[in-house]
């Protein structure tokens, strides 16, 4: 959904926000409101849009559901006249994006952004996580699952690691 900045000249607009947006892992589409404003300094988008992912937990690896609801606070200013000083102490105002040279504000691509921002970098299906899988094993060999002293676990692409140094050399280290 594009909005033009010349109808947004004229007077603020008001979107209900209802769209299924590519790339992300939603399985419901993104409801919100979002009001997009004029001004002598550029456009401010603000609203609230939620939707329901779909993720999988970093821990168990099993997929889980997620409700997110995310509030969007944008400025989207004109493009500086003169060259910005490069040297300089970077300011709260300085972190804005250009407007478009086009004249369009791509509603979907805000919130696309918002969204992913929003998602959890750690992925944790709750308190309630049943842990690895079962026949899971650390650098021993031993099975994980249920095991309270995980400290042995080693993330199998650095297993081949341990062959680097003989056992002699760990031992003076």
């Amino acid at each position: 959904m594009k909005i033009s900045i010349d109808e947004l000249k004229a007077q603020p607009q008001h979107i209900d926000f209802k769209e299924t947006i590519e790339g992300l892992e939603a399985v419901k589409p993104v409801l919100g409101e979002i009001t997009l404003s004029h001004s002598s300094y550029g456009v401010k988008v603000v609203g609230r849009v939620q939707t329901l992912l779909k993720l999988n937990c970093d821990r168990c690896l099993r997929p889980y559901f997620q409700s997110l609801g995310v509030d969007i606070d944008e400025s989207l200013v004109y493009p500086p006249e003169n060259e910005i000083q490069r040297d300089r102490e970077l300011l709260k105002r300085d972190f804005v994006e250009l407007l478009p040279e086009d004249g369009l504000i791509d509603v979907t691509d805000l919130v696309y952004q918002a969204i992913t921002l929003a998602t959890p970098n750690i992925a944790s299906c709750g308190s309630e996580c049943p842990g690895l899988p079962a026949g899971a094993t650390g650098a021993s060999g031993k099975t994980l699952a249920g095991d309270k002293n995980r400290q042995d676990l080693i993330d199998p692409r650095w297993q081949n690691l341990k062959t680097i140094f003989s056992n002699d050399e760990k031992d003076k280290n």
